[in-house]
């Protein structure tokens, strides 16, 4: 099968950030996400250097939702020369602004700080680890400001789920709900017109079959090239485990102790979970009388965009949030809105639960909460989730037994637990699901945006179970359709 395109990648071919396709068609060139590279700061440093493509001649870009490894590098666009249009839907038009805005104000931060040696450092000692000096922190970049971000903001075009918009000459665009996060879209891309209509399907990131909180991902009827994520593609759910009764036991025990829980989070996607699940203890009565603070701004709009945007959460919570009802509010749950208020909660004594970014513990608030509470007794950490070889989550899930906070040494005291089920990604269950349901088995099949034992995994049950060849692209790699 021929359909006159092509594909090349621009990042998250073999690793799990910086998403970035360019679809090349006869008429039309468009650029699939534009995200930030993640993880070690040579990786950082690699957001400085632009993709090697004309942006200039890009006749639009496509988002398929507000995290930063998927937009993150959204308001280098216009300088670089793009001057077409910038389509995602429209919770997450609501959504990027506050996302870019937070990024620049960071960008910002991180520049004075590492320019004047000030920059905040961690670090979690295992046993038999000797302390060391702050880490040489690389110069930070600063990719865009505010006018930067006001620019890419009037390109924006927002679209609503399920319907269909021109975007490029005899090149459509569809968002499908991919049920990660707020707002998150598969893009179905449609290229030609009648008989000779092709589909390129964007899976973005998709979210579980069962979510607690989101409805499933749209189950596409057809596609003739599939561009799937690949994110937890070795990875299956334990169905036996339930993060509600897990919680609950912490709560329990944090109640008996009047213990600090400390949750590190991601804004969007994991803290509105969290919210969630922690309502529904509140529910059952087992919340005890616990607060929650969710300190995150971000997560805050998060769930705020819920309730705007019903139509991504499960069909129950939407008909509860239809009929005026609060599924993700309950009496003791407290928004931490200014740092003055998250400064006061580190003083808390008489136990409460902080949910906080980031949910790597390598920035954010958390760490705060940590080097206050980490040598406590009555404080626990709860950890889910992917965390980063050698980060400070992986070592604590490991036995560290210190930690270093900007030189100074501390002992481990708290207690940490680990939460199995709070993923917003597709397992490999899930992944391979979603191929069984389409009703013509595709064309095509290209695995990006995992690291390459998932990407090879998901192939190997994808080959074995639905007869479905799959190409595993390199950088920069171009794939003709």
């Amino acid at each position: 099968m021929t359909i006159g395109a092509s594909l090349q990648f621009h990042g998250a071919a073999g690793e799990v950030t910086g998403s970035c396709t360019l679809l090349t068609t006869p008429k039309a060139r468009i650029l699939v996400d534009f995200g930030m590279f993640q993880g070690t700061p040579a990786d950082e440093a690699r957001n400085a250097i632009p993709p090697q493509l004309d942006f200039g001649s890009l006749d639009a870009i496509i988002v398929t939702h507000a995290h930063i490894d998927h937009c993150g590098r959204l308001a280098m666009a216009t300088d670089l020369g793009f001057k077409g249009k910038i389509y995602c839907t429209t919770a997450t038009h609501e959504l990027l602004g506050r996302v870019m805005r937070s990024s620049a104000r960071l960008q910002r931060a991180r520049f004075y700080e590492r320019s004047s040696g000030t920059a905040p450092w961690s670090r979690a000692l295992m046993p038999g680890e000797a302390p060391g000096p702050a880490p040489e922190f690389p110069p930070a970049q600063r990719l865009f400001d505010a006018p930067e971000v006001r620019d890419t903001m009037d390109c924006i075009e927002s679209v609503p789920l399920d319907r269909e918009v021109k975007i490029a000459p005899l090149v459509s665009l569809v968002f499908r709900n991919a049920g990660h996060i707020p707002g998150a879209a598969s893009a179905e891309v449609s290229i030609g017109v009648g008989a000779a209509r092709k589909i390129v399907l964007f899976s973005g990131d998709l979210g579980p079959e069962r979510s607690a909180l989101l409805a499933p991902p749209h189950r596409p009827a057809r596609a003739d090239v599939v561009v799937v994520e690949s994110t937890n593609g070795e990875r299956r759910r334990d169905p036996g485990s339930d993060p509600d009764e897990k919680l609950a036991e912490i709560v329990a025990d944090a109640a008996r102790r009047k213990a600090k829980v400390i949750v590190p989070c991601f804004a969007l996607g994991r803290a509105q979970l969290l919210v969630h699940r922690l309502a529904r203890l509140n529910s059952r009565g087992l919340l005890h009388g616990l607060n929650v603070y969710v300190d995150s701004p971000m997560a805050v709009h998060g769930i705020e965009s819920l309730y705007r945007h019903p139509e991504y959460l499960s069909p129950e919570l939407c008909e509860t949030v239809r009929a005026g009802g609060a599924p993700l509010w309950f009496p003791e749950l407290h928004y931490i809105l200014s740092k003055r208020e998250s400064m006061a909660i580190d003083r808390m004594v008489h136990g409460g639960i902080i949910l906080a970014g980031s949910g790597f513990m390598d920035a954010g608030p958390v760490m705060r909460h940590l080097e206050e509470s980490i040598d406590r007794e009555d404080c626990i950490v709860v950890l889910s989730g992917y965390q980063p070889d050698g980060g400070f989550a992986w070592k604590m899930q490991r036995g560290a037994d210190r930690a270093q906070f900007n030189g100074k040494t501390v002992k481990i005291r708290a207690s940490s637990v680990r939460v199995e089920g709070l993923s917003g990604h597709a397992d490999q269950d899930d992944l391979v699901k979603w191929f069984s349901t389409f009703g013509e088995k595709p064309g095509r099949v290209v695995i990006n945006h995992g690291i390459d034992t998932a990407r090879a995994a998901l192939a190997g049950r994808l080959l074995s179970e639905l007869s479905i060849e799959s190409t595993m692209p390199k950088p920069l790699e171009i794939i003709e359709l």
